[in-house]
C-alpha cells in the first residue's frame, strides 16, 4: 500500500534533509531509503514503533554512525563526508538532550553545565560564570547552581541538561525521550521550556518521543518512521485522524497491524515438533 507523505518544506527552508537513507546494523536493515526534511525553527517529532531507528536517526545528524548509503545534511554540510576536524565542528552547533539527562554525578550544577565551556572554549572565569547562570535562569534552575545532581528531582535534572544543552547557542537541538519519567508539573515545565526556547533563540528541535499527549502540544509536525521509510508525516493533530493503516495502529495503539505482534519466526507447528501429527 503507498501512504501519502506531507512535503516537509523546501531544501532552502530546511535545516536537516535526510535523502535515500539505508542503514544496516548487523542483520537488521533499519532504514530503507528513508526522506525527511526538518524546517529550521521548527519543533518536530520523531515517532514510530520501537526498534524503527529513532535513535539511530539522531546518531546519523552527529555523524556517530555513518550509513551505508544516503545523504544527510545538516545547515547545508554532509555530514557523512565530513573530516574529523569539521564533524566536531558541526557537532559544537548541535544541543543534546539524553533520556537519562546523563548529568556528572561528581559535579555540581553549575559545573555540569560550564563543562562543554570548559572543555571547548577559553574564556575568562567571570565571562563562562555569566554564561552558565543565564543558561541557568533560562531553565528556571539558577538558585540550583550549588546543588549536587543527587539533591535533584527528575524534572529538575531534565532541566539542568537543558542548560547544558544550550550553553554553546546551538542552532539544533535532538531530544532523546525528554519526557520519560516526567510527573505532570515537570513534564509541562519541560514543554514550555522547549516551546520557549524555540521561540525566543531561534533554536530547531528534533524530538524522539512516544507521548502523543504532550507531542501535540508542543511539535509542529511529527514524522512517523516503521520498517525503514517515513510512512506518515504533519501536524500531530492532522496524523492522528489520517486514515491509513500506520497511523491507525500507533496513535489507536492496536497490538497488531502493519507493525505485526509477532516477531518473525518459523512455523509454530513445525518448531514444537507437530508437523504432520493428526488432531
Amino acid at each position: 500500500m503507498t501512504v501519502a507523505v506531507a512535503e516537509s518544506g523546501s531544501p532552502s527552508d530546511a535545516l536537516v534533509q535526510v535523502r535515500d537513507l539505508r542503514t544496516r546494523l548487523g542483520a537488521k536493515l533499519i532504514f530503507d531509503g528513508l526522506e525527511l526534511a526538518v524546517p529550521r525553527g521548527s519543533v518536530t517529532a520523531i515517532m514510530g514503533p520501537s526498534g524503527t531507528g529513532k535513535t539511530t536517526l539522531l546518531r546519523h545528524l552527529t555523524g556517530q554512525l555513518r550509513p551505508d548509503a544516503g545523504s544527510v545534511r545538516v545547515d547545508g554540510e554532509e555530514v557523512t563526508t565530513l573530516s574529523r576536524r569539521a564533524l566536531f565542528g558541526l557537532r559544537e552547533r548541535i544541543g543534546y538532550l539524553f533520556q537519562n539527562s546523563a548529568l556528572l554525578t561528581d559535579f555540581s550544577v553549575f559545573e555540569n553545565v560550564a563543562f562543554p565551556l570548559r572543555q571547548h572554549a577559553r574564556l575568562p572565569e567571570e565571562l563562562l560564570r555569566n554564561i552558565v547562570l543565564t543558561k541557568l535562569q533560562a531553565v528556571g534552575l539558577r538558585g540550583a547552581a550549588r546543588l549536587m545532581p543527587s539533591e535533584l528531582s527528575g524534572g529538575m535534572a531534565r532541566r539542568v541538561a537543558l542548560a547544558r544543552a544550550i550553553v554553546f547557542d546551538p542552532m539544533l537541538i535532538l531530544y532523546d525521550e525528554p519526557f520519560v519519567g516526567l510527573d505532570p508539573i515537570a513534564l509541562n515545565q519541560v514543554l514550555r521550556l522547549i516551546r520557549t526556547l524555540n521561540r525566543t533563540l531561534g533554536i530547531t528541535s528534533i524530538l524522539v518521543a512516544h507521548e502523543l499527549a504532550a507531542i501535540r502540544q508542543v511539535a509542529d509536525s511529527v514524522c512517523l518512521i516503521a520498517n525503514g521509510k517515513l510512512v506518515a508525516q504533519g501536524a500531530p493533530d492532522e496524523l492522528v485522524h489520517q486514515d491509513s493503516p500506520w497511523t491507525r495502529q500507533f496513535f489507536g495503539g492496536d497490538a497488531d497491524g502493519p507493525v505485526p505482534f509477532h516477531y518473525p519466526a518459523p512455523d509454530y507447528a513445525t518448531e514444537l515438533g507437530f508437523a504432520g501429527a493428526r488432531p
